[in-house]
């Protein structure tokens, strides 16, 4: 009786582990899935514009959308034909979109930069809300800074309220 159930619970735990002692070769991993998608950055010459860049990344589960939020944020621009207009040590601290199509992109503090120009605060604000629209699922989108509602960034342009994108700035 003993040896039945000492076989029985042997054959218990082999089926329990998934016969993995068994299954003989693994499966070889597959390499990283990259993503590509298009972020907005302002023209160095000064000419006012949007200009596009194609970023291409490693997959790390997140949304395209965050993905390009997060690129355009942290990654330096990849020509000099490019300027990057938010300002230093900026972080992107969330990231959702609502059922209606309003992103939520909140920033750190660092966003608010003093003495920031009319032109800094409207390309880059620009350039957020020009890379988020390029995903269908976004509509518009709401700046927060470390949370909350701000009514501006640098004194020049009301955020209070979603913005829509500005098709004015990207160059033709």
């Amino acid at each position: 009786m003993k040896k039945i159930f000492l076989l029985m619970l042997l054959v218990f735990s082999i089926v329990i582990t998934g016969c993995s002692f068994f299954q003989g070769e693994k499966e070889k991993p597959q390499p990283p899935k990259q993503i590509s998608f298009t972020i907005y950055r302002a023209a160095a010459d000064g000419s006012e514009k949007l200009l596009p860049e194609k970023f291409t990344m490693t997959d790390n589960g997140k949304s395209l959308p965050e993905n390009a939020l997060l690129a355009l944020v942290g990654a330096k621009p990849q020509s000099t034909k490019y300027e990057d207009v938010i300002p230093h040590g900026t972080r992107v601290l969330s990231f959702s979109i609502t059922p209606e199509g309003t992103a939520l992109a909140n920033f750190s503090k660092e966003i608010v930069k003093s003495g920031q120009g009319s032109y800094n605060e409207v390309m880059m604000t620009g350039a957020i809300v020009n890379t988020l629209t390029e995903f269908p699922e976004v509509k518009q989108v709401q700046i927060l800074v470390e949370g909350k509602k701000v009514i501006t960034l640098g004194g020049h342009l009301d955020v209070e309220d979603p913005l829509k994108r500005n098709e004015s700035l990207l160059q033709k």
